[in-house]
């Protein structure tokens, strides 16, 4: 059996660093990645996905990335589930194996000079990959 997920977006905050009672580092992403296709409406939609990501790879990604990073992640899909309050919760989140992140400094400073943080004009449209 083969469980593999690479996706690739923006990240929707700037990263934050935490470390475990085990003096574990981890970092917990949220990635905005485009739907292929419009909605009828002409909007584009984006699915909001949960990244964990552990170790020095968390310390990384912590470090360099900010928020609207675009981002290349590679892992794999985890489900998990706890009790609070006497109901089940269930979670489905990617645990990273790896990461890219996918333009340059200079690319980063004119997008946060430009943009203001405004994340709905950073399409990446499917011509503009580089793949």
């Amino acid at each position: 059996m083969y469980n593999k997920v690479i996706l690739i977006g923006r990240l929707t905050a700037t990263p934050e660093m935490v470390t475990t009672a085990n003096a574990k580092s981890v970092t917990r992403v949220t990635i905005a990645v485009n739907r292929r296709f419009k909605s009828q409406s002409g909007e584009r939609e984006a699915d909001f996905v949960t990244v964990v990501v552990w170790g020095r790879l968390a310390e990384t990604l912590a470090s360099y990335g900010s928020k609207g990073s675009l981002i290349s992640i590679d892992g794999e899909l985890r489900t998990r589930q706890y009790e609070k309050d006497g109901q089940k919760h269930y979670v489905t989140e990617v645990l990273a194996q790896s990461f890219q992140l996918l333009e340059s400094r200079a690319q980063r400073a004119m997008r946060e000079n430009t943009v203001a943080g405004d994340l709905a004009d950073l399409v990446l449209e499917e011509e503009a990959l580089p793949f």
